[in-house]
């Protein structure tokens, strides 16, 4: 009988340590599994345009592209602690971007892609300060600013081939 009694608590002892490892070992999995990698930012499905060489060549282009453009590469190394509870600086940063856009690329087409630009930074914003973010969303969050992203690089490159473009019309 006390044979019996010391088999029944050994096989308890063991059986507590195997679950604590197991459940240690899920909630590691889980952990690494939610954590954004450059290869899954690479993974993403989306049309990219980058900006023509001409335009970027044009002297003095627009100083906060080319920051905007440095966050961009930030965002592509998966490297989003700009968003993370910076929302002051990033309000500041989206108000620059739009008061010094220069004067040859001023035009509503490109005003509505900064608009939609601004929103998907917000939104970005937002998913990333959740206190548990998944994965999935923010993945999707994350697609979403780089081709609105994308699409202000397409808008500029054609209102410069637009202007590059001498059209004779006959009288």
């Amino acid at each position: 009988m006390k044979a019996l009694l010391y088999i029944t608590f050994l096989f308890c002892v063991f059986s507590c340590k195997d679950t604590d490892a197991t459940q240690a070992l899920e909630t590691n999995t889980e952990e690494t599994s939610l954590k954004i990698t450059k290869e899954d930012i690479s993974r993403l499905k989306y049309t990219q345009f980058i900006l023509d060489a001409k335009t970027k060549n044009s002297p003095e282009f627009w100083q906060k592209y080319s920051e905007l453009s440095d966050l961009i590469l930030k965002v592509n190394q998966a490297d989003l602690s700009f968003f993370k509870e910076n929302n002051e600086l990033l309000i500041a940063f989206i108000t620059d971007l739009k008061e010094t856009i220069p004067e040859e690329v001023d035009t509503p087409a490109i005003n509505a892609r900064l608009i939609a630009l601004e929103t998907q930074m917000l939104k970005l914003e937002g998913v990333v300060n959740l206190s548990q973010p998944g994965k999935k969303e923010t993945l999707l969050v994350v697609r979403d600013f780089l081709a609105a992203f994308s699409n202000l690089n397409l808008q500029i490159n054609k209102k410069f081939e637009k202007e590059a473009q001498n059209i004779q019309k006959p009288y």
